[in-house]
Parts: C-alpha cells; sequence; structure tokens
C-alpha cells in the first residue's frame, strides 16, 4: 500500500498567494488498486477551501491521485505533500495528526 498526505492551500489576498492552511487529506492506493481518502478541513477556512471542496467533489476517486499530481503545481490553489507520521495507525489517524500539528494542538 501507498499512502501520501496532501496539506491543500487556499488563496490569501492579504498575502497575494495561496498560503492559507484548508485542509488535509490523505489517500490510500493499495496493492490491489483500490483508493481510500480522508480528508479534514481547517475550521473557519469555508471561503478559502471552496475551490478544493469542488476540486475533490467532481473527481472520481480513482482519479484523485493523478489529479493531485496536477494540482500540485496550481497557482491560487496549490498542494504540498508532506511525509508520513510513522506512528499513525491508520489514513484517518495520519490526517489527524497532521491537522493538529499544523494547527498546533497537543493531543
Amino acid at each position: 500500500m501507498q499512502r501520501t498526505l496532501w496539506i491543500l492551500l487556499g488563496w490569501s489576498s492579504e498575502y497575494g498567494a495561496a498560503t492559507t492552511v484548508v485542509a488535509v487529506l490523505g489517500i490510500d492506493q493499495g496493492d490491489d488498486g483500490r483508493i481510500d481518502r480522508h480528508i479534514e478541513w481547517v475550521p473557519r477556512e469555508y471561503q478559502r477551501c471552496l475551490t478544493w471542496r469542488e476540486r475533490i467533489a467532481s473527481t472520481p476517486m480513482g482519479d484523485l491521485p493523478a489529479h493531485m499530481e496536477i494540482w500540485e503545481n496550481s497557482l491560487t490553489a496549490p498542494a504540498a505533500r508532506v511525509d508520513l507520521i510513522p506512528s499513525a495507525p491508520d489514513l484517518a489517524a495520519a490526517v489527524q495528526f497532521q491537522l493538529d500539528d499544523l494547527l498546533g494542538s497537543a493531543g
């Protein structure tokens, strides 16, 4: 199985660039071709995450990994691949741990 985590960024009019973290997305690709995803949205960033909500909602699950490779280079709503947290027992936990780390939460 291959697991990837992505930090999804939204546009910040304050900085004139896509610098606002709006979500963390995790994708598991099984050896059998099965794909699972888990996403955690940053609270109170609804407007800035609209592009990402539309992208994910309109993309078939099987196409999501390839689309992430393309969207990684978007100027207005890019994604940043991050290293995995080795102690995460599953995909949901890995995504939540990453979001907690970004938000500075203590477990």
